[in-house]
């Protein structure tokens, strides 16, 4: 064996035991743990929860009154799934006075719920509650129980809710109570010509 098949084996043997013997860096302490140059977890973390937890609940009882409470006045609904569809906390209200008419037995179980604030200079700087849950109910028409995993985000500023983006598979209830979804929008204009 020549001396250029072995100096490459010894090289990199040494480079590999050196950095498997490496002890790795050091933690940092608790305080430092959670805070990060674009977001930590603020102390205000679980009564932040406890905001959106309070305004979903209200939601599925449509307790105009609470729902209120826990808005901002300059609260903001982004329903993702249908931009038109994004409200003020009044066109919220009237949404969940419709949904309690046609849906009983409405429930919200919560899955996992974090909240981090994430720093100044970004356009989405402040306290983010994201909470992850399950949506149950009756639907009147068809006597049909469903359930639905959701997604819930919501900027919270002294313990109201500011802003709000809401996901979950619309299809999948249509599926469990036996319904023909309504037409994609691109399809619904094609068939509108």
């Amino acid at each position: 064996m020549n001396i250029q098949h072995i100096a490459p084996s010894v090289v990199l043997t040494s480079l590999l035991f050196a950095a498997c013997t490496t002890p790795p860096a050091p933690c940092p302490p608790v305080e430092e743990h959670f805070v990060h140059s674009l977001s930590s977890i603020p102390p205000e973390a679980d009564a932040n929860i406890a905001v959106v937890e309070g305004y979903l609940t209200a939601l599925t009882k449509a307790d105009a009154d609470a729902i209120r409470a826990a808005a901002a006045p300059n609260f903001y609904a982004n329903n993702t799934f249908t931009p038109a569809d994004s409200s003020d906390v009044e066109g919220v209200i009237a949404d969940w006075l419709r949904n309690d008419s046609t849906r009983s037995d409405q429930r919200i179980e919560r899955v996992f719920a974090e909240c981090v604030r994430v720093a100044d200079g970004n356009e989405y700087a402040g306290d983010w509650v994201h909470y992850w849950g399950t949506y149950s109910a009756t639907d009147k028409a068809t006597d049909k129980p469903y359930q639905v995993p959701f997604f819930y985000d919501a900027r919270v500023q002294d313990g109201k809710i500011t802003k709000s983006y809401t996901y979950f598979d619309r299809l999948s209830v249509f599926h469990q109570l036996g319904i023909a979804p309504p037409p994609a929008p691109a399809a619904k204009k094609a068939l509108e010509k």
